[in-house]
């Protein structure tokens, strides 16, 4: 094993070398720096609204909406490119179950993500053509389930009841008591008639409007 003499030594024979070989050194160890400042702009995450994901194009509301929320890493790449809505707006869908739709007037431009079976209830009831329009939260922990805000209601998913809708004055008693994280918890089914009143069953009990 070489000792710090013969270090010395190698290092005394590097620096009476000639001139001609000392200046490759210099450049070499220039070139390596290039290369990782290169590697750190190319690794580091887009500043700009458009990028280009296995061919397909990501951009403006929607790609600033995937990459806030995770981007590829949770969602996975683009399955196609951006298309048109109803009533003027955009979505995109990704790879791991997931879409993200936009309108300019909903939620100041922002797009918001919906998937799984959130997303599988809400077409169900037309999507953003039918009551409920567009999402206006990405999906979030809700209490026992998982929920989507939107325009005209909620939708949450729990193990205890799938995918079912809250809207109307059921919505407005339920979010009163704390929604899902409140008493009556998450809801096991739809709205229906009872008598003259509309009701819906939940974890925790019923609730009846009006």
């Amino acid at each position: 094993m070489p000792g710090l003499s013969s270090s010395l030594q190698y290092t005394s024979r590097v620096s009476r070398s000639a001139a001609g070989r000392t200046r490759p050194r210099f450049a070499s160890l220039g070139l390596a720096i290039l290369a990782t400042v290169m590697s750190l702009v190319v690794l580091a995450p887009s500043a700009q609204a458009d990028r280009v994901i296995n061919g397909i194009l990501v951009g403006g509301k929607i790609e600033e909406a995937y990459a806030q929320s995770g981007g590829f890493w949770k969602w996975g790449v683009p399955t196609g490119p951006e298309r048109a809505s109803a009533k003027r707006g955009r979505y995109q869908t990704f790879a791991r179950d997931a879409s993200f739709y936009w309108h300019p007037a909903v939620d100041g431009g922002t797009a918001h993500q919906v998937g799984g079976a959130i997303r599988t209830r809400w077409q169900k009831v037309g999507a953003e053509r039918g009551a409920l329009g567009f999402p206006v939260t990405n999906e979030y922990k809700s209490g026992s389930g998982r929920s989507n805000d939107f325009q005209g209601g909620v939708v949450t998913w729990s193990k205890a009841g799938g995918a079912q809708i809250v809207w109307g004055g059921i919505l407005q008693k339920w979010r009163a008591h704390g929604g899902a994280k409140g008493y009556y918890g998450v809801p096991l089914g739809g709205e229906y008639r009872s008598g003259g009143r509309f009701a819906q069953d939940f974890l925790n009990g019923t609730i009846f409007w009006p």
